[in-house]
């Protein structure tokens, strides 16, 4: 098989209808992973909202349904999806509330960010204590005016793809002082190996 475009049918005939995919054999060193491109590929800005969740990024697929790429993550041995938020004075979690998460193929709000362990409601630097405050549980928390950045991949295949991005906290800060802000950058959903 070679680099190119494909149609495949994950769950055979009679389920969902094949779909056509991007397949990358230089990739995982030379196992073939399946690609599906996204329109939230782009760094993309997140300014002025403020409360929890309030900027709202839906995530469209490339000719495939969440349907049909959940019968591709249930095929699969393992799937991944790089995320990043870059931040300024923009934290994830504050105070024991969520102001940032992502949500799943099923709809549920994942409170966890990439490279961290699901249901620990961290970020990757949170899981080794090396974030920007280490008390904290991601570098963004710390929230001293400075960008930061929270990324790493995202690895449990049940709850991928990623079906939408929320995020809050970047409005104003100091009494209007400080114009909080973030960007974030969603890779595309990947997948390799039969189970």
């Amino acid at each position: 098989m070679e680099n190119g475009t494909y149609i495949i049918d994950p769950d055979g005939d009679g389920g969902v209808p094949p779909f056509n995919v991007t397949c990358d054999m230089t990739d995982k060193n030379g196992v073939g992973v399946t690609v599906i491109s996204h329109d939230s590929e782009n760094r993309t800005l997140v300014d002025r909202c403020e409360s929890k969740g309030c900027y709202s990024r839906d995530i469209q697929y490339t000719k495939a349904s969440l349907v049909q790429l959940a019968s591709l993550a249930n095929v699969s041995a393992h799937c991944e999806q790089f995320i990043k938020y870059e931040c300024l004075g923009s934290q994830m979690f504050r105070n024991e509330s969520f102001f940032a998460w992502w949500v799943s193929r099923d709809s549920a709000k994942m409170t966890y960010w990439g490279g961290a362990d699901p249901g620990s409601n961290k970020c990757a630097c949170g899981m080794n204590n090396s974030c920007a405050k280490p008390e904290r549980p991601c570098n963004c928390d710390a929230n001293d005016k400075e960008w930061r950045e929270d990324s790493g991949l995202l690895t449990d295949k049940i709850h991928l793809p990623v079906k939408q991005l929320r995020f809050g906290d970047a409005g104003y800060a100091d009494n209007g002082r400080f114009d909080e802000q973030g960007y974030h950058t969603l890779g595309k959903f990947k997948c390799y190996g039969i189970v």
